[in-house]
């Protein structure tokens, strides 16, 4: 059940949003409210909601206001803004913000669930890139030998859901994974998810403890290790299908990272 809190000046608007939703329906429950900013971010702190719906203009601290204080402690969440203001520097500042969603008061009952389950929906989302880094650098620890090491060992609910850098470092693990047999730099990698070569560097070596090079050798040498258990196929056939043109070169690569070259361990694996 996702956490929801909302957080208006307005009581005709808190509880229209607890009466109009069927709130169950869509895997919520309200846990709390806040008539401002002040007192919504010290509920936020104590309660952990995944999902805030917020006014923009509200006593004391202001909705944007609360948002950027959120920002600064750190903490996850969906923010839905609510406003009746149509001034176009409100969705200017919320998009900064980081804000999901911005709704202009009177809203649709549509475009609230329509918020609603696209916020549930990018929950999931989070929730599943989460887990499958965490899968992803357990079994590359456990496979390949890498050396970092990670806090998490279990899979984490919405609030604590991954963050865009370990997100990003899971994609480009599955990038190597899928395209270890072609030509790959760091630059292509970089270019598929959109960001810099220097930025994608440096979340491999925090998330995995290695760099790029030794993350596509470790799961080349993996490969080439199944393929040589194929009788038919030559050295410099499985080093050409895992990437290597060069054969010295992968022989080497072979025995620094298992100890035996490509054939005494073909030979030791019959």
């Amino acid at each position: 059940m996702y956490k929801v809190m909302i957080i208006d000046d307005e009581e005709t608007i808190r509880e229209g949003l607890r009466s109009v939703i069927n709130w169950e329906e869509h895997n919520c429950s309200i846990i709390g409210e806040a008539e401002d900013g002040d007192e919504g971010v010290g509920l936020i702190t104590e309660l952990k909601p995944d999902i805030i719906f917020t006014d923009v203009r509200m006593p004391g601290l202001n909705g944007l206001e609360m948002v950027a204080k959120i920002k600064e402690i750190n903490y996850q969440c969906i923010v839905i803004i609510l406003t009746g203001f149509r001034e176009f520097e409100y969705a200017q500042q919320a998009v900064r913000l980081g804000a999901f969603r911005l709704l202009l008061k009177p809203t649709k009952t549509e475009e609230l669930l329509q918020a609603i389950d696209d916020a549930v929906a990018e929950l999931k989302k989070q929730v599943t890139s989460q887990n499958e880094l965490i899968n992803l650098r357990a079994k590359l620890k456990e496979l390949y030998g890498l050396t970092g090491t990670t806090k998490d060992s279990q899979p984490v609910n919405s609030s604590e859901a991954a963050s865009n850098s370990k997100y990003l470092v899971a994609k480009a693990i599955e990038i190597l994974k899928q395209d270890y047999n072609k030509e790959l730099d760091l630059k292509a990698v970089s270019d598929k998810l959109y960001i810099s070569t220097w930025h994608l560097s440096k979340l491999l070596k925090k998330e995995t403890g290695s760099n790029f090079i030794d993350i596509l050798n470790e799961i080349r040498i993996e490969e080439s290790k199944k393929l040589l258990l194929s009788p038919q196929l030559k050295i410099y056939e499985i080093a050409e299908k895992v990437g290597y043109a060069d054969v010295p070169y992968f022989t080497k690569l072979f025995k620094k990272h298992t100890g035996q070259t490509p054939m005494e361990y073909k030979n030791s694996v019959k």
